[in-house]
């Protein structure tokens, strides 16, 4: 497959074990609060946070709001039931298309967002799940974003 952009890979996959997550919708300028309370909140329910903040983007926010899913992987491996966290033993997506938004993300992340879906179109293929977010754990100068794709040519019927 090819790709004219310098910083777009295929075959990526996110795969996460012990992942406790969160749906919600709020204006994209609180995201980054709603990113903080999440993970406060899981930390306060006695859990470790181990991996990286992400979240899945469920929407086109034409009216400038969001529908997110926020995920964080955890140390323990169970979870008893909550009214707003969900437990996933374990998150895989695969096959994802990954972008890399470097410096100002409110900025480049659309950059991002046309460079993968001009790769998709490139190589006709298709989307199959919402745009990844992954931040770095630590601070970092950049956001991995990930697509998931399929061939409608290799397909079932």
């Amino acid at each position: 497959m090819a790709t004219p952009f310098h910083d777009v890979a295929f075959g990526q996959r996110l795969s996460f074990q012990n992942v406790l997550s969160h749906r919600t919708k709020c204006h994209y300028t609180e995201m980054a609060a709603q990113f903080d309370e999440f993970v406060s909140r899981v930390e306060a329910d006695g859990c470790e946070p181990v991996g990286p903040l992400f979240y899945s983007l469920h929407n086109v926010p034409m009216d400038e709001m969001v529908d997110i899913e926020t995920f964080v992987p955890i140390r323990q491996s169970t979870f008893p039931r909550h009214e707003d966290f969900l437990f996933h033993s374990y998150v895989d997506v695969s096959p994802l298309l990954r972008g890399i938004v470097k410096g100002e993300f409110d900025e480049q992340t659309e950059a991002v967002y046309t460079q993968l879906l001009a790769t998709l179109e490139a190589n006709d293929l298709e989307i199959n799940s919402p745009f990844y977010h992954v931040f770095q754990k630590d601070p970092s100068p950049f956001v991995l974003v990930y697509v998931g794709y399929v061939d409608p040519d290799q397909s079932a019927p």
